[in-house]
């Protein structure tokens, strides 16, 4: 090694001994807040640990519940565990059968398809078809209400429905075949 090399590598070491100088000053300065703010994050880690344990139990107790009543609908424990939890409950309804009393809105759609379905006629379907909150199960819709325009003798209705299906969709075949065949029952 020449003397270059040896000033260049004490002129190194130098310096790293001034940064942990520097920083064990500020360290030192700085000490109560640094704690504080590590105080700080662990709680804020162990608080979200514990809530979503909670959650999560809650949960598990709320879905063994729910298979309890679907099993023993006389189960009143069970029934009121589920009436804590409104989307089980509306789930719980629908499976009854009961979409009248169905308050949950992920559930307000399907309510309200289910309830278009069951009455059949082209002024219900129309309804649900034309509003704009719903939107999954309108192609559905659109087949039913092809059926019925073409049993009514309304084939142009029928094709401007079925134009409005998507090509990817399922029901894009079922809408053809009627079409195509005219088959109505």
């Amino acid at each position: 090694m020449d003397i270059k090399e040896v000033k260049e590598e004490i002129k190194k070491e130098e310096e790293l001994l001034v940064k942990v100088f520097k920083l064990e000053k500020f360290i030192r300065k700085y000490k109560k807040p640094l704690i504080g703010i590590a105080v700080v994050i662990v709680a804020v880690f162990i608080g979200n640990s514990v809530y979503n344990y909670y959650k999560t139990s809650k949960l598990i107790k709320e879905n063994n519940a729910l298979n309890r009543l679907l099993e023993n609908p006389n189960d009143k424990e069970a029934l009121n565990i589920v009436k804590e939890n409104k989307k089980l409950y509306d789930l719980y309804l629908m499976q009854k059968g009961d979409y009248q009393n169905i308050t949950t809105k992920a559930l307000e759609e399907f309510k309200a398809y289910k309830l278009a379905m069951q009455k059949g006629d082209a002024k219900s379907l129309e309804e649900y078809l034309n509003n704009p909150n719903y939107h999954i199960l309108k192609d559905a819709v659109r087949v039913a209400l092809i059926r019925i325009y073409l049993s009514e003798n309304k084939r142009d209705k029928a094709v401007l429905l079925s134009n409005e299906i998507s090509p990817d969709s399922k029901f894009k075949e079922l809408a053809t075949y009627l079409l195509h065949y005219g088959i109505v029952k």
